[in-house]
């Protein structure tokens, strides 16, 4: 869709410029992994220089460690339990409304380049231009997926150099290696040329803008080319120790979401770490790639940029992989914010927040920075006040919710509900009532890798209850639907009954095949 004409820029109500809104997301990535942050090996220049001219939140969780509720929550400011889109595949319950639309109600011209990862995947969900990482929405010829199988006539082939994938038989290695396509047919560099792309007709529609910028890297497979591939060194990277029981529960796993949310290689995780930062490494060059075109056009001086990631990765924590728990791997994930001065002059560059925020705290936070409203409804709170150093009410907490899975193993991670509250001391995981250990409670003040479960410690006992009672409380607030005044209720928001157990029934089908899958013998 190019449905970006306007009648010219709009005016605050201070009649200082509307500003220009970029969301950068990156998928699957730590909060540990910036330089900026503290770690020791993987770079991020870029995202660095991002943090001195603006604002970074050092305790900033997901609202549910799963792509897609995530995103939801990220775009309508509702915790997952509320807006219901507890899984990749499914939509949210009928009547929620997202960023872009209100973006555009507003007079934006708005435009996604990379992955959206919504449901019903036919609709563009308030994008006037989209350009998505799967040939979905409206223009499904224009996505990745669609640019390679007009170049290669498939989609389902190795794109792995041969001889550099030492594991084709497991889950894990089999999606490790040496790309072996041309650089610029990798997503990530896709994803930054359908950004500029983008980045054209918005500034042709003359209306302030919209753009989110949502790449896919350092998510799995782990594939990289050249000279990303090999820049860091596998004999330099510290792994995390893994519980000697990992490789007897691997075994044991049933189905490939098990069996991919444990790993025991050591040294296919040193080989997947490497590239995990190389695929890092890659996207911040990538990102610097925008901003840099931002500074080029001007653009800079009128656009507030907003990185983040939807979720983590465990990378070996806990002997686990990938996301679908409450763990800080997964669930901890970076936000750096930073403004035009003439948007809001009281932000202090280089500020570290400490505070503990989330992402359904990016909506009013957006809405706030570009001087409209905040509807009833939303959950989270602008971030704007922490931006300047004003703590004064702020709640300090976080929550994260997610459905899981069931499997028929007692042990299995998605099974049942799972919530996460944490505090600027503590946090609190219920792992569900069936799960043979419900309640963990860690000090992350004295133990940030959550290795020493307090919950049966008798000198802990008054905050797991209070923490746990906090949860429920939480847990039953059920705001009512968002509701802008003289904004038309978009048609995703509301799915037909065959439609949506049409999504139910294919993502049933997938759980299906997963769980058929079996070690090869």
């Amino acid at each position: 869709m190019n449905e970006l004409s306007g009648n010219g820029q709009g005016e605050r109500g201070s009649g200082k410029r509307q500003p220009n809104v970029l969301i950068i997301m990156t998928d699957q990535m730590r909060w540990d992994l910036l330089s900026c942050a503290g770690h020791p090996i993987c770079q991020t220049p870029v995202l660095d220089g991002l943090a001195e001219r603006g604002v970074r939140f050092a305790n900033f969780y997901t609202a549910a460690p799963i792509c897609t509720p995530a995103r939801y929550s990220i775009f309508n400011g509702r915790h997952v339990h509320v807006h219901d889109g507890w899984w990749n595949g499914l939509p949210t319950r009928d009547g929620e409304v997202f960023l872009p639309s209100i973006m555009q109600h507003y007079g934006y011209a708005t435009a996604i380049a990379g992955k959206l990862h919504f449901d019903s995947k036919e609709h563009a969900f308030g994008f006037d231009d989209f350009r998505t990482f799967r040939s979905e929405g409206p223009t499904p010829e224009r996505g990745y997926e669609a640019y390679l199988k007009n170049k290669y006539g498939e989609l389902n082939r190795d794109r792995i150099e041969d001889g550099t994938c030492p594991w084709p038989d497991d889950p894990h290695g089999r999606g490790v290696g040496l790309f072996a396509d041309p650089p610029e047919d990798l997503d990530t560099p896709w994803i930054t040329r359908q950004t500029l792309e983008a980045l054209d007709l918005l500034e042709q529609s003359g209306k302030p803008w919209f753009l989110f910028a949502s790449y896919h890297d350092p998510h799995s497979p782990f594939v990289e080319p050249e000279p990303y591939y090999s820049m860091y060194d596998r004999e330099s990277i510290t792994l995390p120790d893994i519980p000697p029981e990992t490789g007897a529960l691997r075994r044991d796993a049933r189905g490939t979401q098990e069996v991919n949310h444990l790993i025991d290689d050591t040294e296919m995780l040193r080989e997947i770490t490497a590239i995990y930062y190389a695929a890092t490494t890659h996207v911040d060059h990538d990102i610097g790639i925008v901003l840099a075109e931002l500074d080029r056009r001007g653009l800079t001086e009128n656009t507030i940029i907003i990185f983040m990631s939807d979720h983590g990765d465990m990378m070996g924590d806990h002997g686990r992989m990938y996301k679908q728990v409450m763990y800080e791997g997964a669930s901890h994930v970076p936000l750096i914010v930073q403004t035009p001065e003439h948007v809001f002059p009281a932000l202090t560059p280089g500020r570290v927040v400490d505070e503990v925020t989330g992402h359904v705290d990016i909506l009013p936070t957006v809405l706030d920075l570009c001087g409209l409203p905040v509807p009833q409804g939303v959950q989270g709170r602008s971030l704007a006040p922490l931006c300047a150093g004003d703590t004064a009410g702020w709640p300090n907490e976080a929550f994260s919710w997610m459905l899981g899975v069931p499997h028929t193993r007692q042990e299995a991670y998605m099974l049942g509900r799972k919530r996460m509250l944490r505090t600027p001391r503590y946090k609190l995981i219920d792992n569900g009532a069936d799960f043979s250990t419900r309640w963990e409670l860690f000090d992350m003040s004295d133990d940030p890798g959550e290795m020493h479960n307090l919950a049966d410690d008798s000198a802990h006992t008054s905050a797991l209850k209070a923490m746990a009672a906090r949860l429920d409380e939480w847990e039953a607030e059920m705001p009512p639907l968002v509701k802008i005044p003289g904004m038309p209720t978009p048609s995703y928001s509301y799915i037909s009954e065959d439609r949506r157990a049409a999504l139910h029934a294919a993502w049933k089908d997938g759980l299906r095949r997963q769980a058929r899958w079996r070690w090869p013998q």
